[in-house]
Formats: structure tokens, C-alpha cells, sequence
């Protein structure tokens, strides 16, 4: 359950092509499949770490029943495909677009500018965790804000640099160099996970210990990797 939260979601995927497109340019392809590289040596080694010392290396049996396999055909793949953009679609109608509204308004008030707003507050008071990391606060908001929901990182950043005529991609190349652009791919994906993520592993374990022991395992594993990965590419001159 715990191994489970590492694996990278579309969310997620989504903020990877975008930063790493801004960023690396014709070497975006490269530096995605690093970062994807990486997460799942930290998965393996996560796995060897939590079969150690807490299920003391004891090997655990999973039984699954499995589907059977059919050969795929159109009508089933246009089904599918129909009805997750469908419930994408749906998804960016409520929660992505109430939590992007509810952004704007903390990015505006009380003195109309993000600065001085309630939300530049918040994220200015976490810039000495951020400086480790090479982050500017616009960038730590949009980590907090995915907790609500992966999507939710570039709509943040959307509300937070896309202002003025100038693009998403342009404003990421002027805030982050390469080296801070690795940390904050590093960081988001290994974040904490969503709400509807811990709401399930509640519902699983009946107890909030163990989101609770999620929450706190990957707040703490996406800072201090976030932090060794960007002091590393900076002093390789990235």
C-alpha cells in the first residue's frame, strides 16, 4: 500500500512532459525518462527498506484474481477512451476548476496583487525550505496545492505565472534553471498523495494511522531527495 503511492499517476506524468519541455527543450525526452528512472529505483529501494524493518523480511503472499485477456478492438478502446475523458473531463469541471477559483481569490486578496496576497504569504513563509531546494514559494504552493489532486500543480502554476501575456513554458524557463527544474520534478513526484488517495487508504486500513504514516513517509522522502538531487546537479554546473 505504502509502494503503491510512488507509482506516478497521469496527474503527475502531465507536469513532467510540461516541465521538462520548458526546461530541456530537445533533451525533454531524456530528462522525463530519468526522472521516471529514478522513482522507480526509489520504489525498489523503498520496498527492500519497508520489507526489513517492518515486515522483518518475512515474504507475504498476494493472491489476485485476474481478468481474462482478450485481443483488444476498436469498439472496446473507443469505450474506454470515451469514458475516462469523460470522467477527466468532469473531474477538470469540478475539483481542478473550484480549487484553481479558490487559488486565484488567495492569490488576489487582500491587496490585489499576489505579493502581498494571502496565498504570497503562505508561500514566502516556506521559501527557506524552498531555497534548498533551488525553489521560488510559486513553485512550493503548487506542490501543496496537488494534495487536493495532481492536476491541481499545473493549474496553480497557471494561475501564478501565466499572467502579463506570458506563457506557462516561458515563465518556468525564467524562474528554474535546470538544476532547480530536476529537484521540483523530483519533489512532485514523490509529494504526498492526494486526497482521494488517502481517503481510500483510510477506507482500507480503518484507521488513520496509515495515512497518516504515508503523508509524513513522502513529505519526507520528496524533501530530502528533492534537496541531495538539486545540491548534486548544481555543483555538476546543471
Amino acid at each position: 500500500m505504502l509502494l503503491a503511492l510512488l507509482i506516478r499517476c497521469a496527474g503527475r506524468m502531465a507536469l513532467i512532459g510540461l516541465v521538462a519541455a520548458a526546461i530541456f527543450g530537445g533533451q525533454a525526452i531524456l530528462v522525463a525518462l530519468g526522472i521516471i528512472v529514478f522513482s522507480l529505483v526509489v520504489l525498489v529501494t523503498m520496498g527492500l527498506i519497508l520489507n526489513r524493518f517492518v515486515l522483518g523480511g518475512k515474504r507475504a503472499t498476494l493472491m489476485m484474481e485476474l481478468p481474462l485477456y482478450h485481443e483488444p478492438n476498436p469498439r472496446t478502446i473507443g469505450l474506454v477512451s470515451w469514458q475516462r475523458t469523460i470522467a477527466f473531463i468532469k473531474r477538470a469541471g469540478t475539483v481542478i476548476l473550484v480549487v484553481s477559483i479558490i487559488i486565484w481569490v488567495l492569490s488576489y486578496f487582500p491587496g490585489g496583487n499576489i505579493e502581498g496576497s494571502i496565498l504570497g504569504r503562505i508561500g514566502k513563509s516556506l521559501e527557506p525550505v524552498g531555497k534548498l531546494m533551488g525553489l521560488d514559494w510559486q513553485l512550493l504552493v503548487a506542490l501543496l496545492t496537488s494534495f487536493v489532486a495532481k492536476e491541481n500543480t499545473i493549474a496553480t502554476l497557471g494561475v501564478l505565472l501565466g499572467g502579463e501575456g506570458v506563457g506557462l513554458s516561458e515563465a518556468l524557463r525564467e524562474m528554474l534553471t535546470p538544476a532547480a527544474a530536476i529537484a521540483f520534478l523530483v519533489a512532485q513526484v514523490l509529494f504526498v498523495p492526494c486526497v482521494a488517495t488517502v481517503a481510500a487508504i483510510r477506507q482500507e486500513t480503518g484507521s488513520w494511522r496509515w495515512p497518516a504514516i504515508s503523508i509524513g513517509l513522502q513529505l519526507i522522502l520528496s524533501f530530502l531527495l528533492a534537496v541531495v538531487v538539486f545540491q548534486i546537479a548544481r555543483l555538476i554546473g546543471a
